[in-house]
């Protein structure tokens, strides 16, 4: 129980050595964009296929497809110094996507674990253009 209130307060937590993971809802996912919406080192990562990008995405989303084979090695290319935001349909693919993330030594990680299925029930915009 204290785990899955954790999550939904925002916890932060190390996934390995030097790399946080904060758990984000929806609204301070929106929150955090609007923030850093020019922030050259804050980057919104998309792990949906390409066809699921191509029907709706955040603004400005980058998208590697977890479900790649090459997905580790394009994942270990993005700067690990940066900030990410990182979601998928449902948070199940963002979630494993994370777990790579930290083992790969990325340094600061926000993990929006509603996906963009809670994003569209909230009624956020999404783009169509890359």
């Amino acid at each position: 129980m204290a785990t899955v209130l954790a999550v939904f307060l925002g916890a932060t937590a190390p996934l390995t050595a030097g790399t946080r993971i904060t758990e984000v809802t929806v609204n301070q996912a929106r929150g955090l964009i609007q923030q850093r919406a020019r922030d050259a080192q804050f980057v919104i990562l998309d792990v949906r296929t390409p066809e699921e990008f191509a029907q709706g995405h955040l603004s400005g989303a980058v998208n590697v497809d977890l479900m790649a084979p090459d997905f580790e090695g394009r994942l270990g290319a993005l700067d690990k110094a940066k900030t990410y935001l990182v979601y998928c349909r449902t948070g199940n693919r963002s979630a494993k996507a994370i777990q790579i993330m930290g083992r790969l030594g990325f340094r600061s990680v926000y993990h929006m674990f509603e996906g963009i299925v809670g994003w569209q029930k909230k009624g956020f915009p999404l783009s169509t253009s890359s």
